[in-house]
């Protein structure tokens, strides 16, 4: 045996604890989706939108400290044209076409041939 009882036991807590994280977060990933939001990016313009001034303080410090680098490239870029509108990605474009696509064959292929009938 490579590991002891006390380090599984420490293990399976982790385990248990990274699990209520993630369970936590479920249904994150597709709030943007549900708003009717082109990207992620729209999603944490518009939280950040209805939040108070104090608030808005404290998460960019947060983020900051939280990501550090990108915080860096983020101060040398040119400001946006127009402060609070984001160009869509054509790459964004090109895969949630292509989700659509693929989605509309999924879904045409499972109706039977009879179901007109």
């Amino acid at each position: 045996m490579g590991i002891t009882y006390r380090e599984a036991k420490r293990i399976l807590a982790k385990q248990d604890e990274a699990r209520d994280v993630i369970n936590s977060y479920r249904g994150m990933e597709t709030l943007g989706k549900r708003l009717q939001l082109r990207s992620n990016k729209e999603l944490i313009l518009k939280l950040l939108e209805i939040e108070e001034d104090e608030s808005i303080v404290e998460v960019f410090a947060h983020l900051k400290a939280l990501y550090e680098e990108q915080w860096g490239d983020a101060e040398v870029m040119q400001p946006p044209e127009v402060p609070g509108e984001l160009k869509e990605d054509a790459k964004e474009d090109k895969s949630s076409s292509e989700l659509s696509k693929k989605s509309k064959v999924e879904s045409t292929s499972s109706i039977p041939a009879n179901a007109g009938n």
